[in-house]
């Protein structure tokens, strides 16, 4: 038997009508997407605008500090250049105001050095070395001369004595000598006081005697 239902359809009933057509919703979603793709792509390049921005802020930032530091050295440099040059000329005035005061000093020293009973005839400087001419009417006299001249400071011991010799002045029989000394060069006290003390108890040195006895000697 065959049986047919009749309910399933209403004879006279339009079928719903679709709001978009079927062939259309693929072309639809095609759409959507390169909106998508569209909206993505200028966000990303927004971001990547954004990021160049920054980034350019950033080195001439960068460029900036870098021209100030190298303003800030080459402030350095030349005042460095500039401590150098006063420094130098600070040591060439003080060279000369010691190149000065030497001959004054020496004459002093020399000067104060002289014992009774000694005169002076010539005083002579080559460099560091000084070589002193002179009378004496005692041998004891140039010794004590010479150790005066060690005590001052002024020249290196020992002060030696290069030569001694009896003349006649007047008739009255005098020391002739001859005395070499080198003085002390410019050093810091404490080197000063170090030459000081490994050269205490030196004793002058006779190079050489002359002629006759020496009364008093």
């Amino acid at each position: 038997m065959i049986k047919v239902n009749l309910l399933a359809t209403n004879p006279g009933v339009a079928a719903p009508r679709e709001w978009l057509p079927r062939e259309q919703r693929s072309a639809l979603g095609g759409v959507g997407v390169l909106v998508v793709t569209a909206l993505a792509l200028g966000g990303y390049w927004y971001y990547q605008g954004v990021q160049r921005a920054a980034i350019e802020t950033q080195i001439a930032a960068a460029q900036a500090e870098l021209t100030r530091l190298k303003d800030a050295a080459d402030l350095v440099e030349r005042t460095n250049a500039r401590r150098t040059e006063l420094t130098e000329r600070l040591a060439l005035i003080e060279r000369l105001r010691a190149s000065k005061r030497a001959p004054v000093s020496l004459l002093e020293t020399v000067s104060y050095s002289v014992p009774e009973g000694l005169w002076l005839m010539e005083i002579k400087q080559a460099g560091a070395t000084v070589q002193v001419d002179g009378r004496a009417t005692s041998i004891t006299a140039v010794t004590d001369f010479t150790e005066r001249l060690q005590s001052s400071g002024y020249f290196l011991r020992p002060v030696e004595i290069l030569s001694t010799a009896t003349e006649a002045i007047d008739d009255t029989p005098v020391v002739r000598f001859v005395v070499k000394a080198d003085v002390v060069p410019p050093q810091s006290p404490a080197d000063a006081a170090a030459s000081a003390t490994v050269a205490q108890g030196a004793t002058p040195t006779v190079a050489g005697h002359a002629g006759a006895p020496v009364p008093g000697a």
